[in-house]
């Protein structure tokens, strides 16, 4: 909880992290029998290795998030959703620009993680361009890139629970119905007028 509430009030990360692995282990000195600092290190030592992956996995999406962005292929995805857009501006196109990037980035990358590492920037600029929030346009880079995970035979989700329950992923593929709902709610958030074109409307 007190992670959760320093990092919901932008306190820089490291500090957060620093903060939650102290109390962390100051919880396991007080309650836990027999807890020491032999104890403590092996446990950070277990996370960090837990952490490994990830580590790596974002230093190669740095470098292909870069290779991406000069070999011009950011600018041409976001070329051919202003066509798709046709010009129009506003909120709504705005959303729906950024979605369609986020999915489409997870379709050829599989990875949520690098969808939303890849295509944050130029979501940045199309959302400064239809005037939405930094927070909105977050939320729905964050969303549409986790929904095509239930719908991807080759994501990584699907391949882990083919694999768990001995099953082909095809045959579990769109059958993850949590990112159908997730979608159809999160379409009919984007589709809601807000206070602006309430105003535009009435008036």
């Amino acid at each position: 909880m007190l992670v959760l509430a320093l990092a919901l009030l932008g306190l820089d990360v490291l500090v957060v992290l620093g903060l939650g692995l102290a109390l962390a282990g100051l919880f396991g000195f007080v309650f836990a029998a027999d807890y020491g600092p032999v104890e403590f290190a092996a446990d950070a030592w277990t996370g960090f290795e837990g952490m490994t992956e990830i580590l790596l996995l974002s230093l190669l999406i740095g470098g292909l998030g870069a290779l991406m962005k000069e070999a011009g292929g950011l600018a041409w995805l976001a070329q051919a959703i202003d066509r798709v857009a046709r010009g129009h501006k506003g909120r709504r196109t705005g959303e729906f620009s950024i979605a369609a990037l986020s999915a489409t980035a997870d379709v050829f990358t599989a990875n949520n993680t690098v969808a939303i590492l890849v295509g944050g920037g130029v979501a940045r600029d199309i959302a400064a361009q239809h005037g939405i929030s930094p927070r909105r346009a977050a939320s729905v880079l964050d969303i549409f890139a986790c929904i095509p995970q239930g719908l991807l035979p080759y994501g990584a989700q699907i391949l882990l629970a083919a694999s768990l329950s001995s099953v082909s992923p095809l045959a579990l593929s769109g059958k993850v119905y949590y990112c159908w709902i997730l979608a159809a709610v999160t379409i009919a958030f984007m589709l809601w007028p807000g206070r602006r074109e309430k105003a535009a409307t009435g008036t």
